[in-house]
């Protein structure tokens, strides 16, 4: 037991000593209330370069609205609006599924057992519709 508190020591304070490194003095002084390090000047030029960098932001025509796409001209162009319906669907039935005139059955998958047809020998089947 002592053993293991001889080899537990240096572990321990080379731990505390890790993490009083760690603390920044001049941060340890503000938190005790005192103030910042930095003169009045350096606020000053701070607050300039920041109303520099707005006014600038203000004049650069839509700069939050519009978005780059570099990979724009290399992308073929989106689907038109009347062809945004929806390409597949899933149905489910209690013996058999069965698709809309203008669709495909694709698939066929049975909760038990194995799919027979558009069907199920038992089970539930569910069913993927595709738009021709």
């Amino acid at each position: 037991m002592l053993r293991k508190t001889i080899y537990a020591m240096p572990i321990v304070i080379l731990t505390m000593g890790a993490v009083s490194a760690q603390m920044d003095p001049e941060l340890q002084d503000i938190k005790g209330g005192q103030n910042s390090s930095r003169t009045e000047l350096q606020k000053k030029n701070d607050r300039d370069i920041d109303r520099a960098y707005q006014s600038m932001m203000k004049r650069v025509p839509n700069a939050e609205k519009k978005k780059s796409d570099p990979w724009g001209d290399a992308r073929s162009a989106p689907p038109a609006a009347g062809k945004n319906k929806q390409q597949l669907r899933i149905v489910s039935g209690e013996k058999t599924v069965s698709c809309n005139a203008d669709e495909v059955l694709v698939s066929v998958i049975c909760s038990e057992g194995a799919p027979d047809g558009a069907g199920c020998s038992a089970g539930s089947p569910t069913g993927l519709c595709r738009h021709k």
